[in-house]
């Protein structure tokens, strides 16, 4: 209660911190919403677009007669989703989950920007759908996960929890379901949409506080500028750059993969595959990607929370200094896009540290499952049994 008390009174500051005004660093994505809902004609074929249809939506339900009510309506819909997430983890997995989570992205509620942004929404809606697909409601699940994507893209990684699980009637509604989707998407503007999204509204500099960008703009900062809504590089992503990433992102995911399928064929819990695969995944997409705004370790947290509950403490430690580091490089934009040292320093330490969870986990899931190891936990109720061994029907 303490924990969750901490979110409200963060909700409740940021309410009363005046961050409608233009100066005020925490409401400048709203002001983005607010254009977005204040614009004519149609999204994506009229003007671009780089929010996914699902977020689009919220978007205009938090959307107020002027941006202070904007902010309202936004900060209440993402505490909302914040604490839902808690609840979904209590729900499917058990109370240690949901306290782990809560203690994991503490931190960035001293500097609550997670509020001020919209991507707890992919966070809940992918929550939500592994959470159904664990609990025996493959259909809903399977659906959840699909509309998912297009919140967000990243929830497309989580398609092998289905298949590794041999959740098959989930698997079937996650492939009608995105493709339907899809298609609608696709009929009502074109391929237009998903390319603007996929491009950042056609963005060609790194963004600069991505791993490859956060060089570019500590060795020339003042060449650095706003592009697609973003601080940017003015060196660009060259033609081969997005598809390299693509392949590196591609490499751990299989990778990951992989090695929890052979975990879970050796009797290791289903955590291996809610939690491990799918954190060190994540990781993957955002160290190999071209944009790493602070709110995308969001995406993290209740994977790590899942893991962490396990007692693997090690990237319990890590997630909470990331989230910690996350909120201190926020709070300090302003000079960090002018290339100040003091304010690059936790950039770099926080894309160290990346790079160090992402080793970490790849050598975790490699280790071979002892003998004998549990594959449930008194606190969790029942645990999906491993692949290959018999389990509980489920619907």
């Amino acid at each position: 209660m303490v924990l969750i008390a901490f979110r409200l009174l963060g909700a409740a500051w940021l309410l009363q911190g005046h961050t409608e005004r233009d100066n005020n660093i925490l409401g400048g994505d709203a002001r983005r919403y607010d254009e977005v809902s204040n614009s004519a004609g149609t999204p994506y074929r009229d003007f671009d677009l780089e929010y996914p249809p699902v977020t689009l939506a919220l978007i205009k339900a938090t959307h107020g007669h002027d941006r202070a009510a904007t902010l309202e309506r936004l900060i209440a819909s993402q505490v909302v989703l914040d604490l839902a997430i808690v609840g979904l983890l209590a729900w499917a997995w058990n109370r240690r989950t949901a306290l782990a989570y809560l203690v994991l992205s503490a931190p960035m509620i001293l500097f609550p920007f997670l509020y001020v942004r919209i991507d707890l929404l992919s966070v809940f809606l992918a929550t939500l759908g592994l959470a159904l697909v664990r609990k025996g409601l493959q259909a809903s699940g399977g659906v959840t996960l699909a509309v998912s994507v297009y919140a967000k893209v990243w929830p497309m990684i989580l398609l092998p929890v289905l298949l590794i699980e041999r959740r098959t009637k989930a698997t079937v509604a996650w492939a009608i379901s995105l493709a339907v989707c899809g298609v609608a998407w696709v009929a009502w503007v074109g391929t237009t949409g998903p390319e603007q999204v996929l491009t950042f509204r056609g963005s060609k500099g790194w963004q600069i506080e991505s791993m490859v960008g956060f060089v570019y703009h500590w060795s020339n900062p003042l060449s650095s500028h706003v592009e697609g809504g973003a601080w940017r590089t003015a060196a660009a992503i060259p033609s081969y750059g997005r598809l390299l990433l693509t392949l590196l992102s591609g490499l751990t995911l299989v990778t990951a993969w992989l090695l929890a399928w052979r975990r879970r064929r050796q009797g290791d819990d289903d955590s291996v595959i809610y939690g491990q695969a799918p954190l060190v995944g994540i990781l993957g997409l955002l160290i190999f990607a071209p944009i790493l705004s602070p709110q995308y370790i969001l995406w993290l947290l209740p994977f790590a929370a899942i893991v962490a509950a396990r007692r693997n403490w090690v990237m319990a430690g890590l997630t909470i200094v990331v989230a910690a580091l996350t909120a201190v490089v926020f709070a300090t934009i302003q000079t960090q896009t002018k290339g100040e040292f003091w304010s690059m320093v936790p950039v770099a330490a926080r894309n160290a540290l990346l790079i160090v969870m992402l080793a970490v986990g790849l050598v975790q899931l490699a280790r071979p499952v002892p003998t004998g190891s549990p594959t449930a936990d008194a606190e969790t109720g029942p645990e999906l049994a491993p692949v290959g061994v018999t389990a509980s029907p489920s619907a």
